[in-house]
């Protein structure tokens, strides 16, 4: 059996009772940074040791991990901070059990991008979590242009060495007016979230030395039409068919958020 284990993001408190429970009955236990691991193990008594799995060797230690747990052994993953497979290893261990029908399973525990989330004030029924931005500033503002038109929150992972350049081409991609949230260094002593426009924080920002994890949030657009509806001339036809034009475009407007004037121009239009 594998287990895949959500590690503190910051404060070691935040670790589950379930989760020391299997690291310590574990045979074996496998971690992206073992030095961070034994902060974990020293400070609940684990007398356990912690294999290397990282980005640079989790194709082999992989099938090594399939192969013991094909043997009966009980082992636990568990990632630098937060959970497995989230910008972090794990996601080829995955396939690999599904693949040999080794049967797996999730402790839940912290997430920095529900954390942030949360801390946002930003809406939570729906969000896209984007991992890591890239370094290059025509890839970052790639990224940037394709969710301009995103009803959604945006939650990304940054460094604190790139945040500012990000945000310097944020602001040649959306609104001044555009909001956003930084959070730094969450569960920790010093956790700070920053809220406001990209211009504003920006500003706040640019005179300070910003150190730690930093998550960025982006505000859904929320002059976007909420209601999915395909304006097609069969809907045209059909409102056309029980009310005036003027009528049919506030009835469009209100279900759909799009301009009264726009649609107006648009049911006059001949199919």
């Amino acid at each position: 059996m594998i287990y895949l284990i959500c590690t503190p993001i910051g404060n070691l408190n935040d670790i589950s009772a379930r989760s020391i429970e299997i690291l310590n009955s574990s045979d074996l236990i496998y971690a992206e940074d073992t030095r961070k691991a034994k902060k974990i193990f020293d400070k609940f008594k684990i007398n356990k040791k912690s294999f290397s799995f990282n980005d640079h060797n989790e194709r082999i230690k992989s099938k090594y991990i399939i192969e013991e747990a094909k043997a009966g052994k009980k082992i636990s993953v568990i990632s630098d901070a937060g959970a497995p497979l989230i910008s972090d290893p794990g996601y080829l261990l995955v396939k690999e059990c599904i693949k040999e029908n080794i049967k797996y399973s999730v402790i839940p525990g912290p997430s920095a991008v529900i954390n942030s989330l949360l801390l946002s004030g930003f809406a939570a029924n729906k969000f896209t979590f984007l991992g890591f931005l890239p370094r290059k500033d025509s890839e970052r503002k790639r990224i940037f242009q394709n969710n301009v038109k995103n009803d959604i929150t945006l939650v990304f992972f940054e460094s604190p060495k790139r945040l500012l350049k990000t945000l310097s081409v944020m602001k040649e991609v959306y609104p001044s007016t555009k909001r956003i949230v930084i959070c730094r260094e969450m569960t920790k002593k010093y956790e700070e979230v920053f809220r406001g426009s990209i211009s504003e924080i920006f500003e706040k920002l640019s005179s300070r030395d910003i150190k730690g994890e930093v998550c960025l949030l982006i505000e859904g657009d929320k002059n976007l039409t909420s209601t999915s509806v395909n304006l097609n001339n069969e809907i045209k036809d059909m409102v056309l068919k029980k009310m005036s034009r003027s009528d049919a475009a506030k009835l469009l407007s209100l279900i759909t958020q799009q301009n009264k004037r726009d649609l107006y121009t648009w049911l006059t239009k001949k199919s």
